[in-house]
Formats: structure tokens, C-alpha cells, sequence
């Protein structure tokens, strides 16, 4: 029989959205324990964009949480002294983009574009985060107000009780009991899901991250359009996400690092000492209609916490999943996003005990 420990609410995964969650309850005074098999933003957090934006439009996924996501990063960077919020704007055209006002060529938004667009849109309140940073912090933030933090602690599954809900987490040495299990752990949710019977659908959805380097002040704020998307850190750091094509060598990743690069040269005036740094693919966590999938499953204390944008809307996630578990008040604002709209996908096996 392996040694049991009693937690109150364990939260599976320290990506962006799993550390906001930890963070949220702890500051309410809530017992709370953080897992992961590996160290803050190890997962799709890492390869994140982390653009904070809440121009999702109506047609676009999680409506109605993005636009709550600029004003719950705001407080996040009150609440915490030097959390690493960057609100530089967003300058945005194009098709895929929407909503451009007919504008002056901004030259005094970002003043060495080559083609300057003839109509565009500049967001003074968005921003970006570097992820792995702020995740961290956020971890850390949580540890200062009480929470349990444990990484290198891979879940091999959830434990179901045969008469109440999930009652905790299996770690192969130790099983931690809890009253209220929260899957945050991204695209390895699906699995810790299934082992209690709940379908959480999560097709692949790689993208690939390229990160190029420039002398400062290349780009000084979010560009995007049709074409590409890129924001470039103080050190010269610029992130370029760019579609999955297949990419399955180092050599074909390199290749689409290429590609990026000669776009931003071709799209910036005096760019030509860009250099390719690397190229990734990063996992996505999507659900298969492509909204977020957060709160209460069907059974009795298991929670899930999954989305994409995550960096994006892991701070609103958080707020309304900490309200939820410490007042016990349905949030309105996840009514949309509930997992159990996915029931009935997978049939429940039978209760796994130790």
C-alpha cells in the first residue's frame, strides 16, 4: 500500500494557466498544491506568442473571456511588484485581423516598416508577456502565499473513489488525496482525463515557433497581419509564430526559420543583420470545437482548465476558477466553456482505488 497525503485542491500542471490557478486560490487563503512532471512553462506555455489581446472579435474563440483579459493582467501586475508585463500595442491589419480604420501611414508607430498598410489598427492597451518568465513568477507568487508547489512530479492518473468523485492524483510513489483535482497540464489533459472516463477532446494543433534576433529597436510594438505576426523583446529577441507545414527534421525547421527571416527582412527597412536563432514546434492544447474548456466535469471534484489563446486569457482563468472552488458560485462567464458539453464521447471505466 503506497503512503497517502491529504491536500485540499491540487492543480495538475505548471504552464501559465495551471500557475495563475495556484496563484488565484492561494492568494484567497485556499490550500492549494501545484504538480508538474517538469519546471514552470516546460510545455506549450514555452512556445507561446503570449500575446495579451482582447480583440478576439465575436466570431472568434472565447468570446466573452478575452475581453476580459487585458484588465485581469493589468491587476495581476498590481497585485504582484515586477510581475513582467509589456504593453507596448498591437499594430494589426489585414483580413485575418479585421476591424482597420482607414488611417495615416503610421510612421509614428513603427516608423521602419517597408510598406507602410493603407489602413490599420493600433491597440494601444495590448501587450505580451515573456511566458516562462511571468510563469515563474507566478509560481513563486503562489509559493509566498501559502501553496505547495511540486515539479518534478510526473501524474500517472487520477484516482476515482467508488462511491464519491475524484478524491486524488497517483505519482507512483505516493497518492495525493484532495478535495477538488483542477487538469491544467495542457495537451496531456486528455489522458488524465480518460483515466477516469471523462472525454476531453484535444486534437493536434502544433505550430512552430521561430525566434530570430535583431538589434533593438527593429519592432517596437505587436505587428500582425496576414503575412506574419512578430514582437521583439528589449534584448533583441523577435518571435515570429509560423504554421505547421509538416516540418519533421531539423533541417525542415530550419528551413521555415529561413523563411521567416527573409519575410522580416523584406518587411522591416534596414533588418539585414537578422539572424535565425531557432525554430520549434510547440503542441497547442485545442479542444476540438476551439474554445477553452474550463470547470466542473460530471464527476464530483475533478476540474478541468484548458484553452488556447492560454497565455492570453490565464489570468481571467484564474480569477473565475479560484471564485468558482472558494464560493461555490457557478461563474457566468465559463457557462460556454464547460467541459461537460464533451459527455458522453467516452464511456466511464470502472473506479480506479489504491
Amino acid at each position: 500500500m503506497r503512503p497517502w497525503e491529504m491536500h485540499g485542491t491540487i492543480v495538475i500542471g505548471a504552464g501559465v494557466i495551471g500557475a495563475s490557478i495556484g496563484y488565484h486560490l492561494a492568494a484567497r487563503g485556499a490550500a492549494v498544491t501545484v504538480v508538474d512532471a517538469g519546471l514552470p512553462a516546460s510545455g506549450a506555455t514555452r512556445h507561446s506568442f503570449a500575446w495579451i489581446s482582447g480583440n478576439g472579435g465575436p466570431d472568434g474563440p472565447a468570446f466573452g473571456l478575452r475581453d476580459l483579459s487585458v484588465q485581469d493582467w493589468r491587476r495581476l501586475g498590481e497585485e504582484i511588484p515586477g510581475l513582467g508585463l509589456v504593453w507596448s500595442g498591437a499594430l494589426t491589419w489585414g483580413e485575418e485581423f479585421g476591424r482597420a480604420e482607414a488611417i495615416e501611414p503610421p510612421i509614428d508607430v513603427e516608423p521602419r516598416l517597408a510598406d507602410l498598410p493603407s489602413s490599420a489598427r493600433f491597440s494601444p492597451e495590448e501587450g505580451w508577456i515573456d511566458p516562462v518568465r511571468v510563469t515563474e513568477q507566478l509560481i513563486e507568487a503562489a509559493r509566498h502565499r501559502g501553496a505547495q508547489i511540486r515539479l518534478g512530479a510526473p501524474v500517472l492518473r487520477l484516482i476515482r473513489g467508488e462511491v464519491a468523485g475524484v478524491i486524488g492524483v497517483d505519482l507512483g510513489h505516493v497518492v495525493l488525496g484532495a478535495t477538488n483535482v483542477i487538469v491544467a497540464a495542457g495537451t496531456g489533459s486528455a489522458a488524465l482525463c480518460s483515466s477516469v472516463g471523462v472525454s476531453l477532446p484535444l486534437p493536434a494543433a502544433p505550430a512552430v515557433m521561430v525566434r530570430l534576433w535583431a538589434e533593438p529597436g527593429l519592432i517596437g510594438h505587436i505587428v500582425a497581419n496576414d503575412e506574419f505576426e512578430a514582437r521583439q523583446s528589449p534584448d533583441g529577441t523577435i518571435l515570429m509564430p509560423h504554421g505547421y507545414a509538416g516540418e519533421d527534421s531539423a533541417e525542415s525547421l530550419l528551413a521555415t526559420g529561413e523563411t521567416a527571416r527573409r519575410l522580416l527582412i523584406d518587411s522591416f527597412e534596414g533588418a539585414d543583420d537578422v539572424r535565425l536563432l531557432s525554430a520549434e514546434v510547440g503542441w497547442r492544447p485545442m479542444t476540438s470545437d476551439g474554445e477553452p474548456a474550463v470547470g466542473a466535469t460530471r464527476i464530483p471534484g475533478l476540474h478541468v482548465a484548458v484553452a488556447h489563446p492560454g497565455v492570453c486569457l490565464a489570468a481571467t482563468i484564474g480569477r473565475l476558477v479560484a471564485d468558482e472552488l472558494t464560493t461555490s458560485v457557478a461563474a457566468p462567464e465559463l457557462a460556454r466553456f464547460r467541459p461537460t458539453r464533451f459527455d458522453g464521447r467516452l464511456r466511464a471505466p470502472q473506479a480506479s482505488t489504491v
